[in-house]
């Protein structure tokens, strides 16, 4: 029997954790542990020296108090399931992880956590913000994770990005786009004089982004974007002169 280890960036509550819990369970033994609040937006941060209290939700689902999702396949991987690992799927995400998404995304970062131990990793997000419903996107991750499993070998130390839209039309492997958006800080000051300050991020849709992740999901189709762990950008090693 496969073993499978989930993992996400939402916590025990995210939406689409459940959907894909009963999805995988059809075709391994799933363990899950994800952090116990919500963890958008930590890229593939970790925690060091520092001790953290587990959680037991009930059988093979464990939750990391403090833990980045990348903690929590570190986790899987040297206390739960002890380097036992078929596969490392995260999500599902409530929102698209598109073109430099990846950076920032937990959901990624728990997968390509997974990769660089030799792992096949998905990270799977929901292509509509704010998805409400993860049926569809469960079934096509099963049915992803099942093809990745028949060849294992070949999808060693590979992170896919995935992501599905409603009623999709099939699937398209291509390279991440770009996404624009508006970014500010916004400052609010409390009755004492105190000033607080928040991030503000506003997605600005329309950048062309022909044949991408972006496209593909904006015509229907599952995107599947293949991520190197290396990172080296070997074109221009031999240019640069310093």
């Amino acid at each position: 029997m496969y073993r499978i280890l989930i993992s996400n960036d939402d916590g025990m509550k995210g939406l689409g954790l459940r959907p894909l819990m009963k999805e995988l369970s059809r075709i391994g033994r799933v363990c899950v542990v994800v952090p116990k609040n919500q963890m958008s937006g930590t890229g593939h941060g970790i925690t060091l020296a520092k001790y953290k209290k587990i959680e037991k939700i009930e059988k093979n689902f464990y939750t990391l108090r403090g833990g980045t999702p990348a903690d929590c396949v570190k986790y899987g991987l040297y206390y739960f399931l002890r380097g036992e690992i078929d596969i490392v799927v995260s999500g599902i995400n409530t929102c698209p992880n598109l073109g430099q998404d990846v950076i920032y995304s937990g959901t990624v970062g728990a997968a390509r956590e997974g990769a660089l131990s030799g792992i096949p990793s998905l990270a799977v997000s929901a292509a509509e913000t704010n998805a409400t419903e993860y049926d569809h996107a469960a079934i096509a991750t099963r049915e992803i994770v099942e093809k990745i499993l028949k060849r294992k070998t070949f999808f060693k130390y590979i992170c896919l990005n995935i992501n599905i839209p409603k009623n999709y039309k099939g699937i398209k492997v291509v390279p991440l786009g770009v996404r624009a958006y508006d970014e500010n800080v916004e400052t609010v000051i409390d009755k004492n004089g105190n000033f607080s300050y928040k991030l503000s991020v506003r997605y600005i849709p329309g950048r062309k982004n022909k044949g991408t992740d972006v496209d593909m999901v904006d015509k229907g189709y599952i995107s599947v974007t293949p991520l190197r762990m290396d990172q080296t950008d070997f074109a221009l090693i031999k240019k640069i002169k310093l």
